[in-house]
C-alpha cells in the first residue's frame, strides 16, 4: 500500500468513526502531495458538507467531479450540496446522473425518492425509485420509510401506515418513520394514535422540529391550546423561519419575557388568512399599554391601517424603531388563549365606507339574499388540493330565489369559461385590487360560502356569516367535531365525512340553503 492509499483508509476509517476534524486533517495532506487526487478531494468536500460548508463541498466535490465524472457517489453527494444550497432541480439532475451510471445504486434511490417526495413536491415520481430500491433489498428500511413518506403526500395514509409499520419492524428505532406513521394518523384523524407516534419519535429525537411542530398541530387540532400554543413555537426553528427572522435585527419575544410598555413589531409570517385570524390581538396589546407596529402583507394595508391603534407598514417599508418582535402567530401564546378566552368580538375589520357605496351602487338594490361563494384557496398551499372545491361541483349551490356573487379572485381558464356560461352567478375577479377592496364587496353579503382560505378569515373578521367547507382532515384551528368555531361567532362549519367527499357536503349546503 503506497504512502496516500494507507492515509486515505485511516482517513475514511476516522471519517466513519465520527472523528470528522482528524480525517480532514489527512485528506488535507493527501491533497497536498496529490492535488488531483479523487478520493481526498471527494471526501473532504463531504467533510464539508457534514459541518455545514457547503461552499467549500460544493467546490471541492465539483473538482472531484473533474477528476472522475463516472463515479456515482460523488454525484450523490453533490446532488445533496445542491439540494441544502436550495438548488433542487439541480440536485435532481445530479442524482440521475448518478442512476445512470449505477441504475441499482442504493443511495441514490433513496435521496432521489426524498428529494422529489420532500423538496419538489412530487412525490409519485418517487414511488419508482423506491419500487426498484425494494426490488434489490426488501429490508430496506430506508426505502420502507420512504414509500410510506411518498404515500401520506399523495394521501394514501392506508398503505403509508403499512410501509412504516414494515420500517419500523426492520429498524425499531427509526425515529423518522415514528414521525410519519403520526402524520399519517393524523391526515385521518386519530389524534390519539398520532400523538403516541410522536412520542416515540421524540423520545428518540427529542429536538427533531418537524415531529415537535406535527404534534403541536395534533394538539391544536383537539382543542388543547395549553400544551399545544408553547409547542407551536418550534416552527420558529423551521428553515423557512430562521430564513425570515434573518431579516430583522431585534430580539424575537419569548415566553417570560415583559412586553407591557415597550414597542413590539408585530409581523406577518404564514398566509393572508392567518394574519387577518391573528391580527384580533393588536387591540388587546395596545390596550395592555404596548405600542405596536403591524407588518403586514401589501395586499391588506388599506384594510388593517390605523387597526387597534398601530402603527401599520407593508413588507417593504423602513421599519420604525421599536424593542421586540413578534411573530403574529405567537399571539396567541403571549396573550395566554385558552378556548373559553379567545378574543372573538366581531366585527374587529372593517370596510371602507367609500369604497362599500361604490359596490352597493355597483350591484344595485338586492333583490333577494345576497350569497358569496369561494371555492379555491391558493394553489401553493401544501393542502389545496383537499381544500379546493371544483367550481363545477360549487354550481350545484346556485338555487333560484337567491342572488350569487363570485369573490373568487384568482380564476383558471376553466374557470373563466364557466363563469361566462352562468349569468346566475356573478363575477368581479379583477375589480378585487386588495383586501379592502374585497371587505366593501364582502359587506354587500348576508352569507358567504367558501373554502378554508383568506376570505373566510375576512368575512369572520367582519362579523359576517360564514358558512365554511372543510376537508376531513381540517387545519388545526377549526378543531375536530364541532360545528362553530371559537374564533368567529357567526361561522358554521360544513365537515367532509369522508375524505375527498365534497358531494355529501354540498347536499347538505343545499339544504340549509332551503331551509
Amino acid at each position: 500500500m503506497t504512502e496516500q492509499a494507507d492515509k486515505l483508509a485511516q482517513a475514511i476509517d476516522l471519517h466513519t468513526r465520527g472523528e470528522l476534524d482528524a480525517a480532514a486533517a489527512l485528506y488535507l495532506q493527501i491533497i497536498r502531495a496529490e492535488p488531483q487526487h479523487f478520493d481526498a478531494l471527494h471526501m473532504l468536500g463531504v467533510y464539508s458538507l457534514q459541518t455545514g460548508d457547503l461552499a467549500s463541498a460544493h467546490s471541492l466535490i465539483n473538482q472531484a467531479l473533474r477528476v472522475n465524472i463516472e463515479d456515482p457517489l460523488a454525484h450523490v453527494h453533490h446532488a445533496a450540496v445542491l439540494q441544502q444550497q436550495g438548488r433542487r432541480e439541480e440536485a435532481w439532475l445530479a442524482i440521475r446522473q448518478a442512476l445512470r451510471l449505477a441504475p441499482d445504486h442504493t443511495l441514490a434511490l433513496n435521496n432521489g425518492a426524498a428529494l422529489l417526495s420532500k423538496d419538489l413536491k412530487r412525490p409519485a415520481e418517487a414511488l419508482p425509485l423506491l419500487e426498484h430500491a425494494l426490488r434489490l433489498d426488501d429490508n430496506d428500511a430506508t426505502a420502507w420509510n420512504g414509500m410510506g413518506y411518498a404515500l401520506v403526500e399523495l394521501g394514501r395514509y392506508d398503505e403509508a401506515l403499512l410501509c412504516l409499520a414494515r420500517a419500523l419492524q426492520l429498524q425499531p428505532g427509526l425515529a423518522l418513520a415514528l414521525y410519519n406513521q403520526g402524520n399519517a394518523l393524523q391526515h385521518q384523524n386519530r389524534l390519539d394514535k398520532a400523538m403516541r407516534s410522536y412520542d416515540a419519535a421524540l423520545a428518540l429525537a427529542p429536538d427533531m422540529v418537524d415531529a415537535h411542530f406535527a404534534q403541536s398541530t395534533c394538539r391544536l387540532l383537539a382543542g388543547d391550546l395549553a400544551r399545544g400554543l408553547p409547542q407551536y413555537e418550534w416552527r420558529c426553528r423551521k428553515p423557512a423561519y430562521l430564513a425570515l427572522a434573518q431579516k430583522y435585527t431585534q430580539p424575537q419575544w419569548q415566553p417570560g419575557l415583559s412586553w407591557q410598555g415597550r414597542t413590539l413589531l408585530v409581523h406577518s409570517e404564514q398566509g393572508l388568512g392567518d394574519t387577518l385570524q391573528m391580527v384580533r390581538y393588536v387591540p388587546l396589546l395596545t390596550a395592555q399599554g404596548a405600542r405596536v407596529v403591524l407588518q403586514v402583507q401589501d395586499a391588506l394595508l388599506s384594510l388593517l391601517d390605523g387597526i387597534g391603534g398601530a402603527i401599520v407598514v407593508g413588507k417593504q417599508h423602513t421599519l420604525p424603531p421599536h424593542d421586540l418582535r413578534v411573530p403574529l402567530m405567537s399571539l396567541p401564546l403571549l396573550l395566554d388563549t385558552q378556548p373559553d378566552n379567545i378574543p372573538a368580538d366581531a366585527p374587529y375589520v372593517h370596510a371602507d365606507t367609500p369604497r362599500s357605496l361604490q359596490w352597493q351602487t355597483r350591484l344595485g338594490p338586492a333583490k333577494a339574499p345576497r350569497i358569496g361563494l369561494v371555492w379555491a384557496g391558493n394553489p401553493k398551499h401544501d393542502n389545496d388540493s383537499a381544500r379546493s372545491i371544483p367550481l363545477q361541483k360549487m354550481l350545484r349551490l346556485l338555487q333560484p330565489g337567491l342572488e350569487y356573487i363570485a369573490l373568487q379572485r384568482d380564476l383558471n381558464a376553466a374557470d373563466r369559461l364557466q363563469l361566462q356560461a352562468e349569468p346566475a352567478l356573478r363575477s368581479y375577479a379583477a375589480d378585487q385590487t386588495d383586501f379592502a377592496e374585497t371587505a366593501a364587496l364582502v359587506a354587500q353579503l348576508d352569507l358567504l360560502i367558501c373554502v378554508d382560505t383568506s376570505v373566510a378569515h375576512l368575512a369572520g373578521a367582519m362579523g359576517k356569516q360564514v358558512w365554511l367547507l372543510l376537508p376531513f382532515a381540517p387545519d388545526w384551528r377549526w378543531m375536530l367535531e364541532r360545528q362553530d368555531s371559537p374564533w368567529y361567532p357567526t361561522m358554521r362549519l360544513f365537515r367532509q365525512q369522508r375524505a375527498g367527499d365534497w358531494d355529501e357536503v354540498l347536499e347538505r349546503v343545499n339544504a340549509a340553503l332551503s331551509v
